[in-house]
């Protein structure tokens, strides 16, 4: 026996066990007449329970064990909140346990009806080393059983996300134009230099780069010295910038990140640190209130239209780092780094935005925009494209992110749509 009480809940949440001839373990006429609703939150495994002990009907909640000394080792025995639990289910009855009030729990051992071939199908999923559990088979299951569960799987992984992003509101005293600043920052770094740039964000105020709003030098010397590229100047585009930073700096009493925490090597050069940091300080030239802005836009290309054509000084068109003449540089941010934002930055913003404020409209949007970005491609999606699993939007490439992570890594077929089908196929 392999399984774990996730399968056995399974199996009680979908009646997969025979129902006739059922007894207790006192040898009383046990009818389930409602499996209740699955609790997956604190207190007893099953709620709202309706079940028939001989000729008498409870109503109350049922507790899952492989065996039924689990309840004294889960300590239940002496919290009073599972003194309601009316029947204990169990695979293997070793002992008789009681309540806190010293009653005895009527226990049901579900070992010998669970359905032929079950337990065989769950131990041989879940067994196996393939990439994921159910790989040799997914072919078999058709998209339309399992197309609503990876839209449930996409809100999931949003739903995720947005606590990180709650916490980062506490951490900006309420402000979202600050949480969004900061999210955008991290996303400009992507995996990289994400961590260098967010703390440059933290650093530095947007309240201080609005004062100087009107003046493009003064915001690509802010951002640029506090990002600590300005120690050592190489031409005079940089020492122009220094003179500017060392003024704001001791006006704003501003203090650098490290120059060392910036990631050149093995990055495209359109994607160096410098660049991006360029291009940052064009987005904050150009946008005023940028999360107020997108808050009342109604299609991904008006957002995408934001993030186009970004004043970036000239000096970098011909640089991809201070002091070193280059040939012709692109600093116009790619589509593909575009929509990298819009699915990192924007879409987590109006979705936690809209779960904050109640505002179901700006989680639809949310989810609109993922619908309207092209899927990923990394190494999970294409894999999952050799399995048969088609994706067309960002929106079917973050749900599938999100079932390989905490479904498939960790064998929760039980409580997946696909590995549950597999499982309950006779």
């Amino acid at each position: 026996m392999t399984f774990n009480e996730d399968f056995l809940h399974f199996v009680w949440k979908y009646r997969l066990f025979n129902h006739k001839e059922l007894f207790t373990d006192f040898d009383e006429p046990l009818e389930i007449i409602s499996p209740g609703f699955h609790n997956t939150h604190a207190g007893a495994d099953f709620e709202n329970v309706k079940i028939r002990i001989a000729d008498t009907v409870w109503v109350g909640n049922v507790e899952i064990h492989i065996k039924s000394s689990d309840w004294d080792r889960h300590d239940h025995t002496s919290d009073e909140s599972y003194n309601n639990v009316i029947l204990h289910v169990v695979y293997d009855n070793d002992r008789t346990v009681l309540r806190s009030d010293g009653t005895r729990i009527v226990t049901f051992v579900l070992k010998e009806h669970i359905l032929p071939g079950l337990e065989q199908r769950y131990e041989d999923l879940i067994g196996n080393l393939s990439w994921i559990p159910c790989e040799k088979i997914l072919h078999n299951v058709e998209r339309a059983h399992y197309g609503s569960w990876l839209a449930r799987v996409l809100v999931e992984r949003l739903e995720d996300k947005s606590t990180f992003v709650l916490n980062l509101l506490n951490e900006c005293k309420g402000s979202w134009d600050d949480v969004f600043y900061w999210l955008l920052a991290r996303n400009l770094g992507f995996k990289t230099n994400a961590v260098p740039f967010e703390l440059l964000a933290r650093s530095l105020p947007q309240q201080i780069l609005a004062k100087h709003k009107n003046s493009a030098r003064q915001i690509e010397a802010l951002v640029f010295g506090q990002a600590g590229f300005l120690k050592n100047p190489q031409d005079d585009y940089s020492l122009t910038l220094q003179k500017e930073y060392v003024h704001l700096q001791r006006k704003y009493q501003l203090k650098p990140v490290d120059m060392y925490l910036w990631k050149f090597m093995r990055l495209r050069p359109q994607n160096f640190p410098s660049i991006r940091l360029a291009q940052f300080a064009a987005l904050i030239i150009k946008s005023q209130h940028l999360f107020s802005r997108i808050l009342h836009m109604s299609n991904s290309k008006d957002i995408v239209s934001i993030f186009r054509d970004l004043p970036v000084n000239d000096y970098w068109k011909k640089h991809y780092r201070f002091g070193k003449m280059s040939e012709k540089v692109c600093t116009d941010l790619g589509l593909d780094s575009i929509h990298n934002i819009l699915l990192n930055t924007v879409v987590i913003s109006l979705f936690s935005y809209g779960k904050y404020t109640g505002d179901q409209q700006l989680i639809n949007r949310a989810l609109e925009v993922l619908e309207n970005l092209p899927p990923e491609t990394n190494q999970i999606i294409n894999r999952f494209k050799s399995l048969g699993i088609k994706t067309d939007t960002a929106a079917d490439s973050q749900a599938l992110l999100q079932l390989k992570k905490y479904y498939c890594d960790q064998k929760k077929c039980v409580t997946c749509a696909i590995g549950a089908k597999i499982i309950k196929v006779v």
